[in-house]
């Protein structure tokens, strides 16, 4: 039980994670520099998807719709996680959590907020980039590795998560991520994004 609670915890935390990281380094392709750049302008659109998520002591799956308009982030999650209900919100300054009838407001502008408030010692903002297949620009990278026949990133280090692109396809004129896997230490997250709107509705 003690386990599932913190796993609840670590999908919500991983749906708004962002990086600090070591020396930047980008690769130098200027296929590489106009795709990032393309993508870089793509700032709303919603994905759907389901994500597996496993760690040394469990492995559950949950289903997603995130949803991005700028900075500010919405996510729905609904699953055998008991997460039916759970929504989440933030702003880049403040996270809202509603789960059934709780309702729970953190204050993510200091550092220490998520450790201080879930336990878990997450940094915050990443995969709404990582998820278009990018680094967070915000962050240092520790390493890129794009694919030397394309301009698609093959993997990502960022604040020692690994990132591996497994699959890519078309959507509305974009190239985006369809399969990718997060992993760091014992906790992996594998992502499977069966739909992108890259236009507001």
């Amino acid at each position: 039980m003690i386990a599932s609670k913190q796993l609840k915890l670590w999908l919500i935390m991983l749906l708004l994670t962002g990086c600090s990281g070591l020396d930047q380094r980008e690769p130098a392709s200027t296929r590489w520099q106009t795709h990032s750049e393309h993508l870089k302008l793509l700032q709303q659109w919603t994905a759907n998807g389901k994500m597996a998520v496993r760690t040394e002591n469990t492995s559950e799956s949950v289903s997603f719709i995130w949803q991005q308009d700028n900075h500010n982030t919405y996510v729905q999650l609904s699953g055998p996680l008991g997460m039916g209900a759970t929504t989440i919100h933030s702003d880049g300054q403040t996270l809202e959590i509603h789960q059934g009838d709780e309702h729970r407001t953190i204050d993510i502008s200091n550092p220490d907020a998520i450790v201080l408030n879930t336990g878990w010692d997450l940094p915050l903002q990443a995969l709404s980039y990582w998820l278009k297949g990018i680094p967070a620009p915000a962050s240092k990278v520790q390493r890129l590795e794009p694919d030397p026949q394309t301009e698609l990133l093959k993997s990502l280090w960022q604040d020692d998560w690994e990132v591996n692109y497994q699959r890519y396809k078309q959507f509305q004129g974009f190239t985006l991520p369809a399969r990718l896997q997060v992993q760091r230490g014992e906790t992996r997250a594998k992502i499977i994004i069966s739909d992108w709107q890259t236009s507001p509705k």
